[in-house]
């Protein structure tokens, strides 16, 4: 163990290593191989932490290709075996000669890694890692016997994973190499699933790799909330050679657990930091198969690193592949002796060139329904209603009702359409778009006092209010800048975005595609609000026809705008977009107010919510003084007007220069408190 250059735990910063790598399994050890390949090491000091002596066999790695594939012709020297067939639940064996099953033993792997360890005088320490600290120029690496200083580290301790929150299963094994007198095995089939044994509520199988015609690996795997017994495996194990193939000797055991999880471990957010194995989320949650997932993330650092880019190395798995995933873990969790029939007609129904396509996630979707329509419907089905129910929020849940209400209401022209649509207006302004705004006078950064807080709000509202007395055209020029560069700041913030020069630019843009939808999709209701603004808009405005097709371009081209915007969270993008879509059919009052609460208002609650360190509850405390003079006002004008006296007369043009008076001063703390929390993060 190479300890020289381990510095103790004081100020010693003499050395800081280019790279440092925490953990020497398959993942680091085959990152570690592909940078010595491409010369990233070069005149670089790096160093390995591994806390123990990897001298001993303790994994299998198995994994298929194409025997033209760069993982097979690469890593031939460790491939210890390879097999052209499979079979599966005793059925006739199944040709794979065009992706053959390799098979690769650990201990080769750790031996081969230590080689270039050794040839490329990295240096080694024997020690734990049990925390990570960030420097401005480098990061700390604690372990047990002193700590490293390194500007990049490949960190791939076991991750923490939240089973509160997301499925959290187990597939435990014990195995064990036995050898016979006689010869049994065919020695180019391997048998990836054998379901006779009881699955006592679980789902369980048998696994056999031959090496010779006289020897094998046998396990006993278990999907399930519970880790395999291994008292239990020994003796289930020992009973079923015995009858299978006779007395054998014992060469060998095997003994491992792979996590089965939905949870998608975050990207690091430490400068240098970067995550890989399981961290890395390079595990198929719902097989266990993660070897070949490894060696293609260690060609992508490989090739990020040559060209100095270091963030946002990863393999991003397709939506719909995690869906199915989720799907499986659910029925494994739920259902578990339900996994026998599952997979035994998924091999039976599919080829299994195609059920290695669809493992690989590289199979269409047409492919995909023909894969599902073999399996049982019933499971998947609730599962996928159990995934969606969880997996949706109540405030989405909500605002589906609500509005399928307001449609159903709307077509049978029901008289009691705008009561409902502006009773839920008012409900939602009172419930959390008005306290979102109500508590900001939590985020003034000085220490003056609460009054000088309030006189400079009502000043910047005053002078707004005078500015559209005398300039109302340059009022709601600025009224639409800035509205525009919130709403965009708000969604950014959504998405963790920076906010450097760049990122406000397309936090506007976001913002302007937001307003142009609602408006310019409501233009004749839009220009009977400022009509009423006098001097406000030229009377030619107020004549423009826009026809369907021109209205349906700018629309489809809006949208296609945010699309661009946030193509890095698709997910985000559709629930903006639907809010947007259905606005389109609905008043105007109606749709600003679907995204002002149901999108805006509701993301910038959660926003001070983590920012300011308190719940809901405590929240409603601090704005409860300004919610109730809201509500006074709501009820003063609901007693002396009724709603349709109300929206007879031109209230609407005055509540809209009141909204942008009032935007302004929360718009300007808003922001103040965006920058100090993306500061924090960094």
């Amino acid at each position: 163990m190479d300890q020289n250059n381990l510095h103790p735990e004081k100020s010693n910063q003499e050395l800081v290593y280019d790279y440092v790598f925490i953990g020497m399994g398959a993942s680091n050890s085959l990152i570690l191989k592909k940078l010595i390949e491409s010369n990233a090491f070069n005149n670089k000091n790096v160093a390995v932490i591994e806390a123990q002596q990897k001298n001993e066999n303790d994994k299998t790695y198995c994994f298929w290709a194409s025997p033209n594939d760069r993982i097979v012709k690469e890593l031939s020297c460790i491939i210890k075996h390879s097999y052209n067939k499979i079979e599966i639940n005793k059925g006739l064996p199944q040709d794979i000669s065009s992706q053959p099953y390799y098979y690769v033993k650990s201990i080769d792997l750790y031996l081969y890694t230590a080689s270039l360890i050794k040839q490329n005088k990295i240096a080694r320490f024997e020690a734990k890692c049990f925390d990570i600290t960030e420097n401005p120029a480098f990061s700390i690496v604690h372990t047990d016997i002193g700590i490293l200083q390194a500007k990049f580290i490949f960190d791939s301790r076991p991750p923490k994973i939240d089973s509160s929150k997301h499925i959290h299963l187990h597939q435990s094994f014990y195995g064990i190499q036995v050898k016979f007198k006689k010869e049994v095995f065919d020695i180019n089939t391997f048998e990836m699933m054998n379901f006779d044994v009881e699955q006592n509520q679980f789902t369980q199988f048998f696994y056999v790799l031959p090496f010779y015609k006289n020897e094998a690996l046998i396990e006993l795997t278990r999907f399930g909330a519970e880790k395999i017994d291994l008292d239990y495996a020994k003796d289930v194990l020992s009973q079923k050679i015995a009858t299978l193939f006779g007395h054998y000797e014992l060469l060998a055991e095997e003994i491992g657990c792979i996590p089965m999880t939905n949870y998608q471990f975050p990207d690091s957010k430490m400068k240098g930091l970067i995550h890989t194995g399981a961290r890395a989320n390079l595990i198929k949650p719902s097989t266990g198969y993660g070897f070949k997932n490894m060696f293609l993330f260690a060609e992508e650092v490989a090739k990020k690193i040559s060209k100095n880019e270091f963030k946002h190395i990863s393999l991003r798995s397709k939506s719909r592949f995690k869906f199915y995933d989720s799907l499986l873990l659910i029925i494994l969790l739920r259902w578990p002796y339900l996994g026998k029939e599952i997979f035994s007609k998924l091999f039976s129904a599919q080829k299994i060139s195609t059920i290695f396509c669809f493992l690989d996630e590289k199979t269409t979707l047409f492919q995909e329904i023909k894969i599902f329509a073999s399996l049982p419907f019933t499971p998947f089905i609730k599962a996928a209603c159990l995934h969606i129910f969880k997996n949706t929020s109540f405030r989405s849940l909500a605002t589906a009702l609500t509005l399928c209400i307001y449609f159903l209401l709307s077509t049978i022209a029901s008289p009691h359409t705008e009561t409902y649509m502006y009773s839920l207006i008012v409900f939602g302004l009172l419930l959390i778009g008005i306290p979102h705004g109500a508590v900001d006078h939590l985020l003034k950064k000085d220490s003056k006092p609460l009054v000088q807080f309030i006189a400079k709000y009502l000043l910047i509202i005053a002078l707004n209010f005078t500015l559209w007395i005398y300039a109302p055209k340059i009022a709601l020029i600025l009224f639409l800048i800035y509205s525009a560069f919130h709403f965009g700041e708000s969604e950014l913030e959504k998405l963790n975005q920076a906010h450097a020069l760049k990122k406000a630019i397309k936090g506007g843009l976001i913002g302007a595609l937001i307003l142009f939808i609602i408006v310019f999709g409501h233009w004749q209701e839009s220009i009977s609000v400022l009509k009423n603004i006098q001097n406000l808009l030229p009377q030619k405005l107020f004549e423009i026809n826009i026809s369907s097709a021109i209205f349906t371009f700018l629309i489809g081209s809006a949208f296609a705008g945010l699309y661009i915007c946030l193509i890095q969270n698709k997910k985000h993008f559709l629930q903006l977009s639907l809010i947007l879509f259905l606005g389109l059919f609905m008043p105007l009052i109606a749709a600003f107010s679907l995204y002002f609460i149901c999108q805006h208002s509701f993301n910038a609650w959660q926003d001070l919510k983590n920012g300011l360190s308190l719940n809901s509850i405590q929240l409603y405390k601090k704005a409860w003084p300004y919610l109730l003079g809201a509500i006074a006002v709501f009820i003063a004008i609901l007693a002396f007007n009724s709603i349709d006296k109300l929206l007879s007369t031109n209230i609407l043009s005055y509540f809209f220069i009141f909204l942008s008076c009032i935007s302004l001063p929360h718009i300007f703390f808003m922001h103040g408190f965006y920058v100090g929390q993306q500061e924090n993060n960094v």
